[in-house]
């Protein structure tokens, strides 16, 4: 796809003949808005679960359960304890001094009914769990994970922010590595963990299920620097998996924005959760959206306020950033998504916007003065696609911390929030700048209504709406893919590739690169209209030179309205790799691609990956 034969070799993907940003040919319109019992008998009855419990809890087990019988939903356990107590702390302490090894999980995925915020909706389970149980690994560890599925519908897992090298056809994405695990198949993900460190995640890539809860906790502890204290001075670690949440079920809340009365508007969420719990006043519920619920606990959080936290905020959501504050704090930001060091010796008491997939780790202590005073968590969403209201959504909810009161009480504004600024995060400097790209390769992103699509929206990248084809692309030639898959391979060797995201809509698209980090060496946000950036013009970049001595290096940016984002990553591993905005409306309209990295032109389906791919597609 070169456009010259000199070095740096030149692709513009799907403008192989043009410079300029491209034409919506055909009747285009462009319209989008935003909007108790005995004790005795109950101990006799406890001591054959807790029994069974120690025996087969399949996520600790040391080795592969039974494979159960899959004409048989299995029994599931009650997701919403007694307990509201939104802690999720971790276990470093078993994992930084062992030496590598595999680890053993058995999964069923299941549905079931569950009401996280009081609001009842049929909910993906983990061994009945919701979200799904979380994963502490060490670097060098290897997961095998052996997944059956209970669900109706086909499902898939993807390992966010994992390099997966060597294991692309692991990777999950349905239609592009892997076809999807149907109602009562068996699959097993063997996932290599390599050297990276940091906050991971994994949810599911197939359909919408991340948005019915198909999710759950991925940590991968430092093994060289044991908690780390040396560099940030901690005494426990928490995970806090954040989120919007709909009462809809996924496919209907896609239908909505798909519809073309909907002039490409995205439905507001209805809550928010932390940690699968939530609060939602049944009394804000419309007439037009009616909904089963039960008022509930709000939950609340009890910590020692004497001691150093390690938060590790995973934004799991399907929409809208959101900002986490935590007044009277001391709070530093030290990494983003899978590990990227922050350079910041700036406290403050507040971080964001963090945006769907975005991981952010803070350090977080109490002075003195306030250890014993009563303090909240406050997560904010973000209004940026708050265009058609949801009445029902309270977008600021707050969450105690204390163990003296659980009583719901408001916000409190009474500490003025200094906040860290997630999108102007650097990077510590480099010991050499950055290579020079080998490659340069620039997009368009953005939702269009055609009348060729039935003027429904879509999400294009170039002029491709991705649609996932029956047999995936891994395992497949270049030559049976069809007009929705685009695809640029980067070369026969590793190359330095440097990507322009051109963002030509009014609102941003948070975009995920699987199998790669990447150096965000630029970012800009357009001002009173679309300024774009094209790498093969002699026109300076409006946001000015490229940070090429100390940038962020991520798994996942938010690409700015109306402005672009420039990205550099070295592709040196077998695959292909899907680049898509983590918006799930976004991406399940068509705002998908990806890169084919190695290999030859022709594509990888005659190689073992290939071939492992194709495992689950039958025929």
């Amino acid at each position: 796809m070169s456009l010259t034969d000199e070095s740096p070799s030149n692709s513009l993907l799907g403008h192989e003949s043009e410079l300029e940003p491209p034409r919506w040919k055909e009747e285009s319109r462009k319209h989008r808005t935003r909007s108790c019992s005995l004790v005795f008998i109950a101990t006799l009855l406890l001591i054959p679960v807790t029994i069974l419990f120690v025996l087969y809890l399949p996520w600790t087990s040391a080795s592969k359960a039974p494979a159960p019988d899959l004409t048989t939903t299995p029994e599931t356990v009650s997701v919403v304890g007694p307990t509201r107590d939104l802690r999720l702390l971790l276990r470093p302490e078993d994992h930084v001094s062992r030496d590598p090894t595999i680890q053993y999980f058995s999964w069923n995925i299941t549905k079931g009914k569950i009401a996280p915020n009081g609001v009842q909706k049929d909910v993906f389970l983990i061994n009945g769990q919701f979200p799904g149980p979380t994963i502490e690994a060490r670097s060098g560890d290897v997961l095998e994970i052996e997944v059956f599925n209970f669900a109706e519908e086909g499902i898939s897992l993807h390992w966010h922010g994992l390099h997966m090298r060597g294991a692309n056809h692991m990777d999950g994405p349905v239609g592009i590595t892997q076809c999807a695990i149907q109602h009562g198949q068996t699959f097993t993900y063997r996932v290599p963990i390599d050297e990276q460190a940091g906050t991971f995640w994994y949810h599911a890539h197939s359909e919408l299920q991340r948005a019915d809860g198909l999710y759950g906790g991925l940590v991968v502890h430092n093994h060289t620097t044991p908690l780390e204290n040396v560099s940030y001075q901690y005494d426990k670690e928490l995970l806090f998996l954040v989120g919007d949440w709909y009462h809809w079920p996924s496919d209907k809340v896609l239908a909505n924005f798909m519809d073309r009365t909907s002039m490409g508007t995205e439905p507001c969420p209805d809550s928010l959760l932390v940690n699968g719990l939530g609060y939602f006043e049944c009394g804000m519920a419309t007439h037009g959206s009616p909904v089963d619920c039960s008022e509930v606990e709000k939950p609340w959080i009890l910590l020692d306020k004497v001691l150093r936290y390690r938060v590790r905020l995973v934004n799991v959501g399907s929409l809208t950033g959101f900002s986490f504050t935590i007044p009277d704090v001391e709070m530093k930001v030290i990494q983003v998504d899978g590990g990227g060091q922050v350079e910041s010796s700036e406290l403050v008491n507040s971080v964001g916007v963090l945006y769907p997939a975005e991981r952010v780790d803070l350090v977080v202590s109490w002075p003195e003065t306030v250890v014993d005073t009563d303090t909240k968590i406050i997560v904010e969403l973000d209004k940026e696609y708050f265009l058609r209201p949801n009445f029902a959504l309270t977008p600021t909810q707050s969450f105690l911390v204390s163990p003296a009161s659980l009583t719901p009480q408001p916000p409190n504004n009474t500490t003025g929030t200094h906040r860290f600024n997630l999108r102007e995060a650097k990077g510590p400097p480099l010991f050499t700048p950055l290579p020079d790209p080998d490659k340069l390769f620039m997009i368009y992103t953005t939702i269009e209504i055609l009348n060729r699509l039935g003027s429904r929206p879509h999400g294009f990248i170039n002029h491709t709406t991705w649609e996932p084809q029956a047999v995936p692309l891994l395992a497949s030639p270049r030559e049976t893919w069809n007009e929705h898959q685009l695809i640029p391979w980067t070369g026969p060797e590793p190359v330095w590739v440097e990507l322009t995201i051109n963002n030509i809509d009014n609102s941003g698209h948070p975009f995920h690169l699987h199998g790669f980090d990447f150096h965000l060496i630029s970012s800009y946000e357009g001002k009173g209209g679309w300024d774009y950036y094209n790498p093969f013009e002699s026109k300076p970049p409006r946001g000015g030179a490229f940070n090429t001595m100390n940038p962020v290096r991520k798994d996942t940016v938010y690409v700015p309205p109306w402005g672009y984002v420039v990205i550099r990553f070295l592709a040196d591993h077998e695959g292909i790799w899907a680049l898509h905005c983590h918006v799930m409306w976004h991406a399940g309209s068509g705002m998908v691609m990806g890169f084919q990295v190695l290999g030859d032109e022709g594509g990888l389906g005659g190689g073992e990956m290939g071939r492992q791919a194709a495992m689950l597609c039958g025929g």
